[in-house]
């Protein structure tokens, strides 16, 4: 796995840890919403860049 890779999971995984605090303190269901409403396009963006197989492009 590469190094942009990891920093990328990392970044995610920091982003969650760090809304999930908000929410600990914080805990309102409109809150988690809007949290919810941010984590899972930024969820699906590092899915498709780092996990979809793309097919190679052609030297022509």
């Amino acid at each position: 796995m590469s190094r942009n890779r990891i920093f990328a999971i990392i970044a995610f995984v920091t982003l969650i840890a760090f809304c999930a605090v908000i929410l600990a303190f914080v805990p309102r269901f409109d809150l988690a919403a809007a949290l919810l409403i941010g984590i899972v396009p930024a969820g699906y963006d590092i899915w498709d860049q780092l996990f979809r197989r793309r097919p190679a492009k052609s030297s022509e």
